[in-house]
């Protein structure tokens, strides 16, 4: 399946942004799930940031990713890199061969979601765990702004010009049951309140109670959802 030349260039300009893996929650969530000598496939690895992480930890370190730039990167990390696009029905990764299968940030901007997690689950080995992040377009800025009648198109964030698909807790939820994982484990990432309250050291001093807020209320405060789910 060949790649769309807007999409492939719009994930160029993409790739120093993420060239070094900055979401914490996802490396944590990775390095508890993956068992010590497994085998990781990343789909969307970017310049191979996670698979850096998780070098001490597992035995083979695969990844996917469409841009160029970012996988020649990512292939002096891993082990096995390939660049394109996870519909593509070429695709070398083998089924039932990996421990852990991540698709952090990569769902909301496939045309047909279902389908992308269910191929990505057929790779994950039976008892196996697949990890996903989505961006929550349920959080209170995008409903604030929603309310307002609009709908921005940004560089990045629940409104990248990108996404093609969105999600909330319970569609997300929803989506990961239909491919067929269970125990299914959602999480939501709540920006810190210096985010939004200055002085910064007036947030800091009411970040544990807004954290524990968050807790409470993930789908209104939670920016970014992760969810993880066993193979059954």
């Amino acid at each position: 399946m060949a790649v769309d030349p807007a999409l492939a260039e719009l994930y160029e300009a993409k790739a120093q942004t993420y060239a070094a893996f900055g979401n914490g929650a996802i490396a944590a969530h990775a390095q508890r799930l993956l068992p010590a000598g497994g085998r990781v496939l990343d789909l969307g690895c970017a310049s191979g940031g996670l698979l850096a992480l998780l070098r001490a930890q597992a035995g083979h370190l695969a990844g996917l990713e469409l841009s160029e730039t970012a996988a020649r990167a990512a292939a002096d990390v891993g082990d096995q890199i390939v660049c394109g696009a996870l519909e593509d029905p070429r695709l070398p990764f083998e089924p039932d061969s990996y421990d852990l299968v991540v698709l952090a940030d990569v769902l909301e901007h496939l045309v047909d979601p279902a389908a992308g997690l269910a191929r990505a689950t057929a790779w994950c080995r039976p008892g196996g765990a697949v990890l996903v992040s989505v961006p929550n377009v349920a959080h209170w800025q995008a409903r604030l702004t929603i309310l307002r009648g609009r709908w921005p198109q940004h560089d990045s964030g629940t409104f990248d010009a990108s996404h093609l698909r969105w999600f909330t807790r319970d569609s997300l939820r929803a989506l990961l049951t239909a491919a067929g994982l269970r125990d299914v484990e959602l999480d939501a990432i709540v920006p810190m309140l210096r985010n939004h309250v200055r002085p910064a050291r007036l947030a800091d001093r009411a970040e544990p109670a807004w954290q524990a807020l968050g807790r409470r209320a993930p789908g209104l405060l939670g920016y970014q959802l992760t969810a993880a789910g066993r193979r059954a």
